[in-house]
């Protein structure tokens, strides 16, 4: 991978995005929208990887090209009206990183049992490690990205538990 090259480094996070996508674990009315979101991920990757640091003149600004922005966008609006997808909102913000310097990071849950709050606790600062080995990020970003997106996979389904949990009654503050 071309270090140097926000470009290429954007277009290897969207094709291991893309793969993750393809490879979840889904029911079948959800594969085909995360097929749907992987083919948009896959071409915001074509769209970065033709422009390389050596196809941009030395000084040019470098900027997230229009046509992968809208393919991004387009993914991160099917995640987030499909919820079963289990990507969270703004995981494209992982392939614009390289532009933005930006990561998306959880909202607190706030969990009123005990254990969901340790468990949000131990999710957060995982993610948090996760974010900031950028050496890992650099030399091997498949296994940082999956790393990254089971992280927010668990996040999302302790969400799910911590809004039952938080709305039962005997949990009312």
């Amino acid at each position: 991978m071309d270090t140097a090259s926000p470009y290429r480094t954007a277009a290897d996070r969207a094709r291991v995005i893309a793969a993750v996508a393809r490879d979840r674990f889904s029911p079948p009315e959800t594969l085909h929208i995360l097929d749907v979101i992987a083919r948009h991920l896959s071409a915001a990757a074509d769209h970065f990887a033709v422009r390389t640091s050596s196809t941009t003149p030395a000084g040019t600004d470098l900027t997230l090209p229009a046509e992968a922005a809208t393919e991004l966008r387009i993914a991160d609006a099917l995640a987030a009206s499909h919820p079963a997808t289990r990507l969270p909102v703004g995981f494209t913000e992982y392939v614009k990183a390289p532009f933005t310097g930006q990561l998306p990071f959880p909202e607190q849950l706030n969990p009123v049992t005990a254990r969901f709050a340790e468990e949000e606790k131990d999710l957060r600062a995982r993610l948090d490690q996760l974010h900031s080995d950028t050496d890992r990020a650099a030399t091997n970003v498949t296994e940082w990205l999956t790393d990254i997106l089971t992280v927010w996979l668990k996040w999302m389904r302790l969400a799910d538990v911590v809004r039952v949990d938080n709305g039962r009654p005997d949990n009312q503050r």
